[in-house]
């Protein structure tokens, strides 16, 4: 069945910190209600109040689930890069609507040599979707606007623009260990949306 669209990013973000702490619980053999037990009796999300513990409970699990033990070790134990590209692989495995933006804008600018991302390669994406789907149809236009924001940071977190106000393309480079695991299965999608078929 096809992913929804979804607007949670929009409260989620990146959450690199997060997602390696409940990583190395789930390498642990820690279940997700003992590592939601944790996390909250020991603050090891380091937040200063529980306002928004729970939503970034939830969307960190709802990531750690499409990884399986091999990328959860190289979130934890590889380099700085590859760790935060496996990060970053699942935001796309869980975001439908980000996995298009990064096809549909991020690669086919690099694919034409383009520079950088513009305002205007945010509002273009979203109003061909709005056009496409009557659910981002019913979104606010203040929704969309936190998602042009939240995408950028995403983007710059996880190394694919050099920061958020120039929005500079600099594409990954695919460390060897990663793209044999994705290639071995069978994840075609992810390795074409980090590498836009160089690799």
């Amino acid at each position: 069945m096809e992913q929804q669209y979804s607007s949670n990013l929009a409260g989620a973000l990146y959450m690199y910190f997060e997602l390696k702490q409940v990583a190395n619980l789930t390498l642990d053999g820690l279940s997700s209600l003992e590592i939601t037990a944790k996390v909250r009796n020991e603050n090891l999300f380091q937040l200063t109040t529980n306002k928004s513990l729970d939503k970034l409970l939830s969307a960190t699990l709802k990531r750690i689930a499409v990884l399986d033990e091999i990328m959860l070790n190289l979130l934890v134990h590889s380099s700085l890069h590859t760790s935060k590209l496996v990060a970053l692989i699942a935001i796309l495995k869980t975001n439908r609507l980000f996995m298009e933006f990064i096809e549909e804008v991020y690669l086919e600018k690099t694919r034409l040599g383009e520079q950088e991302l513009e305002a205007k390669d945010f509002r273009i994406f979203f109003n061909n979707k709005v056009e496409q789907s009557p659910q981002l149809a019913a979104w606010q236009q203040s929704t969309i606007k936190k998602l042009s924001q939240v995408y950028s940071k995403i983007l710059f977190e996880a190394g694919l623009i050099n920061n958020t106000r120039l929005k500079r393309l600099t594409p990954p480079s695919v460390e060897e260990e990663l793209l044999v695991h994705l290639r071995k299965i069978g994840d075609h999608r992810i390795i074409n949306a980090m590498t836009g078929g160089r690799q």
